[in-house]
């Protein structure tokens, strides 16, 4: 049986996501909340931002989700690639940072914002976000992919993947594997941050480390029918680009 490491990056946005009750229903209907170890996984989220670290290999790369709480088939999807990694169902051959739920609080509360702020737009200031970054600077970390959902009814409103070409083209090469792979959009930008700024994307790539945002599709607030799938394919088409599956 695989096991995580793990560390705090904030104390400060705790929450029990097993008050949300759409998420809670799909832990218990997978069967993951028989998984001890994974129960423990996901009850530190009271304590904060947690990011759990496992493998090694030739790449160090990262997972992110919760950035908007909301967003819950992508939190699920980490969850679900968690699972597989402490059965072993999954052999990985890299280092990888996985941050399942990145602002707790939110998740608890289903709410897109922390302190009534839109966090995917303060990666470039002192926040939860910019931590995330800071750590993955800090830890060498080779790529990174930040797991989002879309609303159906809500921009871009379906299945996609964000990405630059420059500082890195390897964003972009990433992206595009991801979507030949999942039938997902490619939504390309010329130069990172150069349309938004301060999301953990764009900042990421700015600083240093490639990275692509993926957006699975699913109503807000909600786990819809296949979704959690979806998200858990884009991930593993992330994680193959590297060849670590």
């Amino acid at each position: 049986m695989s096991k995580f490491d793990f560390v705090s990056i904030d104390s400060s946005t705790g929450g029990n996501v097993l008050a949300n009750t759409q998420l809670n229903r799909y832990f218990i209907n997978m069967g993951f909340r028989k998984n001890s170890e994974l129960v423990e996984i996901i009850d530190k989220s009271m304590e904060g931002s947690i990011v759990f670290t496992t493998g090694s290999g030739r790449y160090n790369l990262m997972l992110v989700g919760g950035v908007h709480g909301n967003e819950l088939p992508s939190q699920a999807a980490l969850i679900k690639l968690m699972d597989k990694i402490i059965n072993d169902d999954i052999n990985l051959k890299c280092k990888l940072h996985i941050i399942p739920f990145l602002i707790p609080e939110s998740t608890m509360l289903n709410s897109r914002e922390y302190c009534s702020r839109d966090m995917n737009r303060h990666a470039h200031v002192d926040g939860i976000t910019k931590k995330v970054v800071d750590y993955a600077v800090s830890n060498n970390v080779t790529a990174l992919c930040d797991c989002h959902t879309t609303d159906p009814d809500k921009k871009p409103g379906f299945a996609s993947v964000f990405c630059s070409v420059r500082p890195f083209i390897q964003s972009m090469r990433i992206a595009k594997q991801i979507c030949d792979d999942t039938s997902s959009r490619i939504l390309p930008i010329s130069e990172a941050g150069s349309v938004l700024q301060g999301a953990v994307e764009d900042e990421s790539n700015l600083r240093g480390i490639p990275a692509v945002t993926c957006e699975a599709v699913s109503k807000v607030g909600c786990i819809d029918e296949g979704s959690v799938e979806f998200s858990y394919n884009q991930i593993c088409s992330f994680l193959n680009y590297f060849g670590v599956l």
